[in-house]
C-alpha cells in the first residue's frame, strides 16, 4: 500500500477550470429545466452544430441508455434518480462516474446530460507486432460508447471518466493515444478529432476532479435543494442573519448551538411552531443550499459541523480560501526538504532561485544570475508551495521513500547503542573503561561518533549497532530460475502439491546439470512465486488480500448521516426451527434473515424472517418493516448482486421513493463488511445459544443421535422471531458500539440532531405505500383489461367496480399482486390505485404468493389440454386432493407471525401512530389451523399416476 500525503494542492485540468468560471454565474441548483425541441433546435443553430451531430443528440435523447452497465474489475454499479432528467440513470463507477453525475444534477450549468448515449465507430490507431519484432501501426475502425452526453448553455460535451489509475495504466499501455499534457489535462487525439467532426467537445477526465468532499456535500445538500423541500421563512433567515452577520466567519456547529432544540421525533411528520427570533437545523442547511450563508464546499465537510467555517458573503469566503492554512504534510516538506541550497522557481518565471538561509519564521533566498535577494514568511511560503506558486527543482522523495530510509530497530539495538555511547562519552573524558569489544572496533564507533557532530541524538545513532544483512545469497541464479519455472508451471487449477513441484524440480535439476537446493531451500523461495489466484481462483486470492486503510478524510464509506447509507443482505440461520404445516406436518429447517442496517450509527432498522429463499418479497417486506416503524426512507442502498436487488420491481419502488441503489462488487465481501460483523455477531450472541444451533453440522460426519439438531426439542418460528426482535431492538441498538462509542440508538438521536430531521426523507405507511412495496406478476407487469371480465393474472380474472365506468377504454394496465393474499391484485387505472378482488379465490384468501405458485403449477398440467371452463373445478380439486410441497406450506408460519405486526394487510384505515420501537411478537403455541383455513384439510394418502411429482426439482422461480 502506497501512502501519499498532499505536499501540493491538485493541478486543476482545463474542463475544472472552466466549470469554476461557469459556477460563478450559475451556483448550484440554478439550473433551468431540460430544453424543449424548440429550445434544443434554437440552441443547435446558436453553436453551429453540424448535422451529423444533431443527428446523435437527438438520438442520444431517444435512445440512451444504449447498453447495460457492467461490474468486471471491481467497479461499484449505481442506479440514481436524477432530479433534473425526471429518469433513473445507471453508472458504472462509485467514484468517478457517479460522482459526476451526482454534480451535473445539482449544478446551474448543466441542461441535460445522458448516460451510456449511443455507440459510435471511430478509427483508431493500433499496433501490429511481428514474430521478427517489427512494429506496423495502422488503422482499423472500432466502436466506442461514451460515458456521458452533457448538453450545457455554452456547448456540447461527451465525457470519459476514469479512475486516476486507470488512466495512468492507459497512458503507459498505449503512450501516443492518452496521455496528460503539461497543464494537468488527460488527452485522448483520436476521439477529441472524431466528436470535433460532429460539434462536439470529447473530455477525457479522471475521478479525482470530481472532488470527493464537494460530491459528499451535494449528496447532504441534495434533500434542501429539491423543489419539494421547504422554503426557509423570513423569521428564521433573520435570527440566523443576526448571529451570522455578528460572529461570521464561525463555526457551522457554534451556529448550530444556538438553534431552537425541536424535541420532534425524528420519525414524525409534525412541525413544531417555532419563536419568532428562532431557527431549526433545517433551516440552517437550507440557508447554505440557498446561498445565502457560504461554505467553502470543496474543503469543509458539511456532515462534521464543528469544523465547518461560514461566511456570511462570498467576498469573505474568498479571503477565507486565500488564507487557509496549508497541511501539516507541506510544513513538513518545509521543514526537511527546503534547507541551504534547495533551487526553486516562481510560477511563470524562468529565474532560478536557491535559498541562502531558513530560519524559524523567514526563508532567504537570491536569484542565482543577478545575486538579487529576497525575503519570505514561512507561512507564505508553504501557501505558495501548496498552491504551486513554487515548485521546488530539487526531487521531492516521497513519504514511502522517506519512511524506508529510517531503520526500524530493536531493543537489543537500543540497549546496546546506549552502553556505547556511554563507553565513548567515558573515554574522550579520559576514563578507563572496560567492556567486551576489540579495539579496533572501539576505534571505529569513537569516529563515528566524531562525524555525527555535537548533536547528541546523532551521536547516540552513530553508536547504535547496524541491522545484521544476513550474508549473501546462498543459491545462484541458474537455482532460482528452476525453481521459478517449476513453480510458475504449477500455477494452474491442479495446484499441485509442494511436494510434487519438488520432485519435477529435482528432475530438471539433473537434466541441466545444476545442483539441487535442499527441499527447505525450495520452499523458502517457492512462495514468491506462488499465484493464488490461478491455483485456487479469485475468492480465495480476494481473502488473503490486505485490507484496504482509507487514510483520507474524504473516503466517507458509511455515509455522513443516518439513513444515508444503509446495507440489506440476507443470510441462512444456523439454527433450525419447527413449523407445523398442513395436516399437523411437522417440518424442520433453517430459515433467512434479512436485515437493514444503517451503516454510520450501525442500528438495525428492521429485519424480515421467513421459510423461503431471498426474493423480491424479502425486500419489499424489509422496506415495509423499515417504514411501518421509522416513517424514513434512505437516500442509498447497498446490496450484494443477488437476482432478488436486480428485480425491476425493487428498482421501480426504490426510483418512486428517489433511492439510489449501489451494488457491491461480485465477491468482495468486504465492501458490505458491517453486515458480515452483525450476522457473526448474532451469531455468537445469540443463535448459537439457541437449541437446535447448527454448529455441529459444521463436521458432518462426527454427528449422532445425541447431538444432532433436527433432533432437538426445537423452537418455533414465532419464539425464534420473538427472540430476534428482542436482541435487535432491545439489546443490541442499546448497547455501545466500538465505531462510535455510543448506542447505535443514541448515536442516530445525536446525529439527527447535528444533521437535521430532513422531512423530505419521511414517507408516511399508508395505503399507497402498501401497494408499492407488492410484487408485479410474471411475464409482464402489465395485464389487458377486459371491459365484462376485468384484468386476467395467471387463469384467473380479477375485477373492480371502476372497470365497469364507460370512459373506461381496454387498454394495458401495470398490476401489483398482494403476496399475502392471492384473491387480490392492485390495478393503476388513470393515475390511481385500484383494489381487484377474484370471486373465485376468495374462499382461499390465506394462500400465500408462494403456495399459489406451486397451485398453479399443479393446474396448469391438470388443465393441459382441458376447456378453461374447467378451471374452478381443477382447481378445488387440487387445493381439497393435493399435497402442496414443504416450501409452499411452511409460508404459513410467515403469514401468522407478520400479520400480528401489521405488515401483510392494508390497516391504514385504523392503525395508529407509529413508535419508534417494533414491539415483541408473543411466541404462539403450536395448534390445530384455523376453521376458515384451507390447511385444516387432513393429509391425504399419496396420489398414484401421472400426477406424482418430485417437488425438490421444480423451477419454483418460472412464471405463475
Amino acid at each position: 500500500m502506497t501512502i501519499n500525503l498532499p505536499t501540493t494542492i491538485p493541478q486543476k485540468s482545463q474542463w475544472q477550470l472552466l466549470e469554476s468560471r461557469w459556477s460563478c454565474d450559475s451556483p448550484i441548483g440554478t439550473a433551468l429545466s431540460p430544453y424543449s425541441d424548440a429550445e434544443l433546435r434554437t440552441e443547435l443553430e446558436r453553436l453551429g452544430t453540424p448535422f451529423e451531430g444533431q443527428r446523435y443528440i437527438w438520438e442520444a435523447r431517444a435512445k440512451s441508455p444504449s447498453r447495460k452497465v457492467q461490474s468486471r474489475k471491481g467497479n461499484v454499479i449505481s442506479r440514481y434518480t436524477s432530479r433534473k432528467m425526471g429518469c433513473r440513470m445507471a453508472t458504472e463507477s462509485r467514484k468517478a462516474e457517479f460522482g459526476a453525475v451526482v454534480r451535473y444534477d445539482c449544478d446551474g450549468t448543466t441542461r441535460e446530460f445522458y448516460c451510456q448515449p449511443p455507440q459510435v465507430r471511430m478509427s483508431v490507431e493500433l499496433e501490429r507486432k511481428r514474430s521478427d519484432g517489427t512494429v506496423t501501426v495502422y488503422q482499423a475502425p472500432t466502436p466506442y460508447t461514451p460515458d456521458i452526453l452533457r448538453l450545457t448553455p455554452y456547448g456540447i460535451y461527451v465525457d470519459e471518466w476514469k479512475t486516476e489509475q486507470d488512466l495512468e495504466k492507459l497512458a503507459e499501455e498505449y503512450p501516443r493515444r492518452f496521455f496528460k499534457d503539461d497543464e494537468g489535462t488527460w488527452r485522448c487525439p483520436e476521439r477529441e478529432r472524431h466528436f470535433a467532426a460532429l460539434g462536439i467537445t470529447f473530455c477525457l477526465r479522471s475521478g479525482n476532479e470530481n472532488g470527493a468532499i464537494f460530491v459528499a456535500n451535494l449528496e447532504f445538500l441534495d434533500d434542501f435543494l429539491c423543489d419539494k423541500s421547504a422554503p426557509l421563512t423570513d423569521s428564521a433567515w433573520r435570527a440566523i442573519e443576526r448571529i451570522t452577520s455578528a460572529s461570521c466567519p464561525m463555526t457551522l456547529g457554534l451556529l448550530l448551538t444556538h438553534a431552537y432544540p425541536d424535541k420532534t421525533p425524528w420519525n414524525e411528520s409534525l412541525l413544531v411552531e417555532t419563536p419568532p427570533d428562532a431557527f431549526l437545523v433545517d433551516d440552517v442547511y437550507k440557508a447554505i443550499a440557498d446561498q445565502r450563508i457560504f461554505v467553502d464546499l470543496d474543503y469543509d465537510d458539511l456532515s462534521e459541523p464543528e469544523d465547518v467555517v461560514l461566511c456570511n458573503s462570498r467576498a469573505q469566503l474568498d479571503e477565507l480560501q486565500f488564507n487557509r492554512p496549508v497541511p501539516k504534510a507541506v510544513s513538513d516538506e518545509v521543514s526537511f526538504g527546503v534547507d541551504m541550497g534547495t533551487e526553486f522557481v516562481f510560477k511563470g518565471r524562468l529565474e532560478v532561485f536557491e535559498v541562502s538561509f531558513v530560519s524559524s519564521e523567514s526563508v532567504h533566498y537570491f536569484e542565482q544570475q543577478s545575486h538579487n535577494s529576497g525575503l519570505m514568511q514561512v507561512s507564505d511560503f508553504e501557501r505558495a508551495l501548496f498552491n504551486r506558486q513554487i515548485l521546488l527543482l530539487s526531487s521531492q522523495p516521497s513519504t514511502d521513500k522517506r519512511l524506508s530510509q529510517i531503520d526500524g530497530l530493536t531493543d537489543y539495538q537500543i540497549v546496546e547503542g546506549k552502553k556505547r555511547f556511554l563507553i565513548v562519552r567515558d573515554l574522550e573524558a579520559g576514563k578507563k573503561v572496560r567492556c567486551n569489544l576489540g579495539p579496533r572496533q572501539i576505534q571505529r564507533i569513537r569516529r563515528e561518533v566524531r562525524a555525527a557532530g555535537g548533536s547528541l541524538p546523532a551521536q547516540r545513532r552513530a553508536a547504535t549497532p547496524k541491522r545484521r544483512s544476513g550474508g549473501r545469497c546462498q543459491i545462484i541464479p541458474q537455482q532460482l530460475d528452476l525453481i521459478r519455472e517449476t513453480t510458475e508451471r504449477g500455477n494452474n487449477s491442479t495446484n499441485p502439491s509442494g511436494a510434487a513441484s519438488y520432485r519435477t524440480y529435482v528432475e530438471l535439476s539433473e537434466a541441466a546439470g545444476v545442483e539441487v537446493v535442499s527441499r527447505k531451500t525450495y520452499y523458502l523461495h517457492r512462495q514468491k512465486f506462488i499465484d493464488v489466484k490461478a491455483r485456487q481462483g479469485s475468492r480465495v486470492a480476494y481473502n488473503e488480500e490486505p485490507a484496504i486503510w482509507y487514510l483520507h478524510v474524504e473516503d466517507k464509506i458509511h455515509g455522513g448521516r443516518p439513513f444515508h447509507r444503509v446495507h440489506i443482505d440476507h443470510t441462512k440461520l444456523d439454527v433450525f426451527i419447527k413449523i407445523r404445516g398442513k395436516g399437523g406436518r411437522v417440518f424442520r429447517k433453517r430459515p433467512w434473515l434479512t436485515v437493514v442496517m444503517d451503516a454510520e450509527t450501525r442500528m438495525v432498522l428492521a429485519f424480515y424472517l421467513s421459510m423461503h429463499a431471498p426474493s423480491t418479497i424479502s425486500c419489499m417486506m424489509a422496506i415495509r418493516a423499515m417504514v411501518r416503524v421509522f416513517r424514513r426512507t434512505p437516500a442509498i442502498i447497498i446490496v450484494d448482486n443477488g437476482k432478488e436487488f436486480h428485480s425491476d420491481a425493487f428498482d421501480n419502488l426504490c426510483d418512486l421513493l428517489r433511492i439510489t441503489l449501489q451494488f457491491r462488487p461480485a465477491h468482495k465481501s468486504r465492501f458490505g463488511g458491517v453486515m458480515e460483523r452483525l450476522f457473526g455477531t448474532t451469531n455468537t450472541k445469540l443463535i448459537h445459544y439457541l437449541v437446535g444451533n447448527a454448529k455441529a453440522l459444521r463436521n458432518v460426519r462426527t454427528v449422532t443421535r445425541s447431538v444432532d439438531p433436527i433432533r432437538a426439542d426445537l423452537m418455533s418460528f414465532a419464539e425464534l422471531h420473538g427472540l430476534l426482535d428482542e436482541y435487535f431492538f432491545r439489546e443490541y441498538n442499546l448497547q455501545v458500539h466500538p465505531a462510535h462509542d455510543h448506542s447505535p440508538i443514541e448515536y442516530m438521536h445525536l446525529r439527527f440532531a447535528l444533521t437535521g430531521r430532513r422531512l423530505k426523507r419521511l414517507t408516511p405507511y399508508d395505503s399507497y405505500f402498501y401497494i408499492l412495496t407488492c410484487v408485479p406478476p410474471s411475464k409482464g407487469a402489465t395485464r389487458r383489461l377486459d371491459k365484462q371480465m376485468g384484468v386476467k393474472v395467471g387463469h384467473v380474472w380479477y375485477w373492480a367496480d371502476e372497470f365497469a365506468d364507460k370512459m373506461v377504454r381496454p387498454q394495458n394496465l401495470p398490476v401489483l399482486v398482494d403476496m399475502w393474499d392471492v384473491s387480490i391484485v392492485y390495478a393503476l387505472l388513470n393515475g390511481k390505485w385500484v383494489r381487484c378482488q377474484s370471486r373465485l379465490l376468495m374462499k382461499y384468501r390465506k394462500l400465500t404468493y408462494v403456495e399459489w405458485g406451486y397451485v398453479m403449477y399443479e393446474v396448469r398440467m391438470r388443465m393441459h389440454g382441458e376447456p378453461d371452463e374447467a378451471l374452478e373445478n381443477t382447481l378445488y380439486a387440487v387445493l381439497n386432493g393435493h399435497v402442496l410441497p414443504d416450501v409452499a406450506s411452511m409460508t404459513e408460519a410467515t403469514r401468522q407471525v407478520y400479520g400480528d405486526a401489521r405488515l401483510i394487510e392494508d390497516h391504514t384505515a385504523t392503525q395508529k401512530e407509529a413508535i419508534i420501537e417494533l414491539p415483541v411478537t408473543t411466541p404462539a403455541e403450536l395448534g390445530p389451523p384455523e376453521d376458515d383455513s384451507i390447511m385444516r384439510i387432513p393429509l391425504p394418502k399419496a396420489q398414484k399416476g401421472r400426477f406424482k411429482l418430485n417437488y425438490n426439482s421444480l423451477p419454483t422461480s418460472r412464471p405463475v
